[in-house]
């Protein structure tokens, strides 16, 4: 079974976990002994400019004209 490291690579600090069962006694040394883990979160996947996006159509400009017969 493949288990996630409990000590960050880059600060020896203790990562958190979402399952209450990863903190065992080991787990509550490492905090005790290095804290938690101090690195920033990191930075969510950014989405593709908008530029890509296909144009909708031209748009008529919303004033109205009505024919008079003289």
């Amino acid at each position: 079974m493949d288990r996630q490291p409990i000590v960050c690579n880059t600060c020896t600090g203790v990562l958190l976990t979402t399952d209450s069962r990863d903190y065992t006694k080991q787990r509550g040394r490492l905090i005790v002994t290095n804290g938690y883990c101090s690195c920033p979160p990191a930075a969510p996947a950014t989405a593709e400019p908008v530029a890509h996006q296909q144009p909708q159509g031209e748009q008529q400009p919303a004033a109205e004209t009505a024919m008079v017969s003289a």
